[in-house]
Formats: structure tokens, C-alpha cells, sequence
């Protein structure tokens, strides 16, 4: 069951390292697809891997909350890139959005 759980997070990481590939060839249109295919597996995460907010913040610590919504931002800015053309701006944003879930997957 841990290994299920932990599935969806390694699925959005590969597809966010083929956005990122498909936009540095150039490929705007495989980028928005892996975004897209990358933003399901981390909502997925999310059901089946809830996380609940602290209820202090310690200053400039970030939560796993924070790097979610971060993770987020950057995939819409990476598909919205895509669907322009735009395939260097979209595997910019991809690559932070891998950063962003890699940092949550490491947040206590």
C-alpha cells in the first residue's frame, strides 16, 4: 500500500521531466499534455495521501500546502505556455513544478 501511495508522485515527477523534455525539442503541444497527465497524478496524490495543515507556521519554513499550491501554479503556467507555442516557457515552468513536488515530498 505504501508503494501505491507514493506511485502518483513518481508518475508527476516523469511526466513533468517529459514536459520539460518535450519543450526544450520544441514540442508546446507534448508539453501541455505531460503537464496535464502530471497535475492528475498529483491530484491523485492528494486523495489517497492527505496532508493536513500545521497549525503554527514556523517562519521560512515551507509546508507541504505551500509547495502543493506551488506545484500547481507552475504546471498551470506550463500548460498556459503550451497551449501559446510557448515550449521553452513551459519546460521553465515543468522543471520548477518537479522542483516544487520533490521539496513536498520531502516536507514533514
Amino acid at each position: 500500500l505504501v508503494y501505491a501511495l507514493d506511485e502518483h508522485a513518481t508518475e508527476a515527477e516523469k511526466h513533468l521531466e517529459q514536459a520539460v523534455e518535450s519543450g526544450n525539442k520544441g514540442d508546446a503541444a507534448g508539453a501541455a499534455s505531460h503537464a496535464e497527465k502530471a497535475e492528475q497524478h498529483v491530484i491523485e496524490e492528494n486523495k489517497e495521501k492527505p496532508y493536513t495543515q500545521p497549525s503554527k507556521h514556523i517562519a521560512g519554513e515551507d509546508t507541504k500546502a505551500d509547495h502543493d499550491k506551488a506545484t500547481f501554479g507552475e504546471i498551470e503556467k506550463a500548460k498556459g505556455h503550451a497551449k501559446k507555442g510557448h515550449s521553452k516557457e513551459a519546460a521553465d515552468a515543468a522543471k520548477k513544478a518537479e522542483t516544487h513536488l520533490q521539496e513536498k515530498e520531502q516536507t514533514k
